[in-house]
């Protein structure tokens, strides 16, 4: 079985610990993001591992992140609260760092090399959820060479599949590419990679994990869905 994990660390301990996950073989994709009411940077990390893999990684991450203090400008705190700023004039003592860390199941993992080639490889594991009365969603995580994501995001919604995209960065070296992320039933996840498939140019030329770029054209993550709704 393959884990997908999405760990939320600090923008401060990001860099080193993309580093190290590269030094040892993993490859993975870096969201800058803000997290909560102080709207601190920080950084999420996607890596997809074996199983057995993930303790391993979760090592690295712990010897990586820590918790430290800091302060914080208390009238900006109390200005976020509601409450009157008079009442938070000296600076705030708050404990940030460390890092959360999701493991989600992966049900598929397709690496294609773009135009007419074959994957590279197409891996699949078995799922545990039954659906009633239909197909079980699946969300689809697909990260593109930066040079092809307008031509598979115009050709999936050409296909009339709807499409989040999210500008991202590959490995320490922060290469630019592209996280798409597409729900769509699981009786349409061939026609979705179908469409990825012939959007991307032909790559065949490995890339080392620091380099950033994957060295296929998409690496792809089928993930299981456990519910969807659209409001």
């Amino acid at each position: 079985m393959m884990q997908l994990l999405l760990s939320v660390v600090q923008a401060e301990d990001a860099g080193f610990l993309c580093e190290r996950l590269n030094a040892r073989g993993f490859r993975l994709t870096r969201i800058n993001t803000v997290g909560g009411f102080l709207r601190r940077g920080n950084v999420t990390v996607l890596v997809g591992v074996d199983e057995e893999q993930v303790p391993e990684v979760l090592a690295v991450i712990g010897e990586t992140c820590h918790t430290r203090r800091t302060f914080i400008n208390g009238a900006a705190l109390g200005a976020a609260a509601g409450e009157p700023t008079m009442l938070h004039v000296y600076p705030i003592e708050v404990e940030v760092g460390g890092a959360t860390t999701f493991a989600f199941p992966v049900r598929r993992l397709v690496r294609l090399q773009g135009g007419a080639s074959l994957p590279a490889t197409d891996q699949a594991w078995p799922s545990h959820t039954v659906a009633e009365g239909g197909h079980p969603m699946r969300l689809i995580l697909s990260i593109v060479q930066n040079e092809d994501a307008d031509s598979v995001t115009d050709a999936l919604i050409a296909a009339g599949y709807r499409a989040t995209r999210i500008a991202t960065a590959g490995g320490f070296l922060r290469r630019g590419n592209a996280t798409l992320l597409i729900g769509v039933e699981d009786d349409k996840v061939d026609d979705v990679l179908k469409v990825i498939q012939t959007s991307c140019k032909p790559r065949t030329e490995p890339n080392p994990s620091a380099s950033g770029m994957p060295m296929y054209s998409a690496t792809v993550f089928v993930l299981e869905a456990s519910g969807f709704w659209r409001v």
